[in-house]
Order: C-alpha cells, then structure tokens, then sequence
C-alpha cells in the first residue's frame, strides 16, 4: 500500500502544493506533558516557498486508502539550510488560542479550598477555552486544601498529577487528566486492542533495578499534630517517600503513584512497524509474531510516525498494562 498525506494550513489545502516536494514528515505523540511535535522538511532548492509565518495552525493527517487525523499544531519554529537547500517547519500541538495557551503559564496565587479533582480541572480548563476530560479514578477526590502560591496553571496541575499518580495533557480539545498507562479512557471503558503483528525490529528491555514491593508515604497529622505514615503494596523491597503529605489522602495516593510506576517501568518494549496511523500515546496494542514473551498486550508510551520517500514507519515504546 502506498502511504497518503494531507496538510491544511491555516484551513487552506497544501498537499499537493508540498507532496513533490517533502523529504520527511515525523509526528511524535507522547504520553504526559510533553507537547506533541510536528515536524516537515521540504526540497527548497529553487527558494520555491516563502517563509511561512510562526502561529500558522497545520492539521495533518495520514494514512493509506484511507486518512486519519493526526492532530492539530502551531507552527513555532522555521530552519533554512544549504547544502542542500532545505526548508524545516517544525510545529507543536495545541487546541486553544494561542494567546490563551501563552497565558497557561502566568504565575497566579490561590488557595483552593473543598474542591474534588475534577473541580479543579474544570476550573482551569474554562480559563483557556477547553473541555475537561478526567479519569473516572480522580474525578470525587475531594482536595481539601491546596495553595497555588506564584504559580502557573500550568505547573500548577501538572504538581497535581504528580501527587495523585496522573498525566497531564492538552490534546483535542480538552485538558486531560487521566490515569497514565492504564490502557482505559477516562471514562473508564477499556480500549481496543490494535493488532501489531508486522514488525520490522523489535527490542525488550526487563529490568528490577528500582522496582518497590510496598511504598511508605508520610504525612502531618493536625488533629493529632504529629507525623503519621500510610503504605501501599507489602514486602521487600521497600521504600518511604522524601515529601510530607497534607493529609492521609494526598499521602496514599503519592504512595499508590510511585507504586505503579516501580512495577509498569520494569517491562519496556520498542518497536519498528509499518507505519499505522492508529497508533499513539495509550494506545493498547496487542503484539504478535515475535519472541512470546513480548507477545501479547502493551500500552503505548510513545509512538513517532516518520513519512519519507522510502515509505512510511512507525516506532513505539511501550510498556506492560499497570497492574491493578
């Protein structure tokens, strides 16, 4: 099958004014904070293109007989080079307006008070035109107090998914705030299974090296003005985390994070595949074909798309569902 593309910029169609032209297009798609990134190099020998400007809105999509929607991503930054003449776009991934976005990081202050987790989002979100979307296993948390003290929003929430074991996102539209890895969407319902059977080279990594059984998390007590511990998991190894908690909530959810993340970083698997535009961040592949123990289901931690002349790859890291 030969690979298709299509580009509009600025809601304009570029396609076929770039496709004689594009030496490589590379789509990263990354769980967590990290920006999503787009980027284009074109054959520019003949100075053909004006520089676009930065701020342009690219949407791109990929795929075969048929195209998927990769995503959508502002233009922020433009390399020309020689020998030979060559044009780079590289863009980033947003879905609010771009002043807004830049306002995602203005330091504020605040002390939330008896708000759930997803009050929190929801209020955030509003301030920058996107929809909410948190997991199931989040939303009735309730914060009894945190400050937001010269802080942006943005640290902001990322601070909270750090405490409570989430990942934090911008992507389609909504603010995500989801439970990482779990191979789930946020409302809950399990996600289908993408079959990988055609793989070119593959590479799994199995490693102890970090890995906790139970996890001790502490935590100030102000009824009782004393210290106090929670711990998840049991046996040995064993490990108490460095910070003190507010509450027992924050503590054993800290606590459950850093034990989910010791046990799913043991199994790491990378792929090369022909490329599949259905894949990305979370997704749930099932793997076949190959060694059996690297068969069977995994979930995406990362998936970069590359099109060249060559055709069209796609390399994924993933790792073990999270045990529940």
């Amino acid at each position: 099958m030969t690979p298709k593309f299509a580009i509009l910029a600025n809601n304009q169609d570029i396609t076929d004014l770039i496709n004689g032209r594009l030496l490589s297009m590379a789509i990263t798609d990354e769980i967590g904070a990290v920006s999503d990134t787009l980027s284009i190099e074109l054959d520019d020998r003949d100075c053909v293109f004006e520089i676009p400007s930065r701020g342009a809105e690219l949407i791109v999509s990929l795929g075969y007989k048929d195209l998927y929607p990769m995503g959508r991503f502002i233009m922020d930054e433009v390399e020309v080079k020689c020998p030979p003449q060559t044009l780079i776009l590289t863009a980033r991934a947003t879905n609010a307006p771009l002043d807004k976005i830049g306002a995602f990081k203005t330091m504020r202050s605040y002390s939330w008070e008896k708000y759930t987790l997803l009050g929190i989002i929801q209020t955030i979100a509003k301030r920058y035109g996107l929809q909410e979307s948190v997991s199931v296993a989040y939303r009735q948390i309730l914060v009894d107090h945190v400050d937001q003290t010269e802080e942006s929003d943005s640290a902001f929430i990322q601070r909270l998914a750090s405490d409570y074991g989430a990942a934090v996102k911008i992507a389609g539209g909504k603010l995500l705030f989801i439970e990482p890895l779990s191979g789930k969407f946020p409302d809950g319902t399990p996600m289908l299974e993408i079959p990988v059977n055609d793989i070119s080279t593959y590479r799994m990594r199995i490693c102890d090296r970090g890995k906790y059984n139970k996890i001790t998390a502490k935590y100030y007590d102000f009824d009782a003005a004393e210290e106090k511990e929670v711990s998840v998991g049991s046996g040995n190894p064993s490990t108490t985390l460095r910070n003190t908690y507010l509450n027992a909530t924050r503590a054993k959810a800290a606590a459950q994070a850093k034990l989910r993340e010791t046990t799913i970083g043991t199994y790491t698997l990378t792929l090369d595949i022909v490329g599949n535009p259905l894949i990305g961040a979370e997704s749930v592949i099932s793997v076949s074909g190959i060694r059996a123990d690297a068969c069977g289901l995994w979930v995406v931690k990362s998936a970069r798309h590359t099109l060249t002349k060559a055709g069209y790859k796609t390399n994924i890291e993933a790792t073990r569902l999270k045990e529940e």
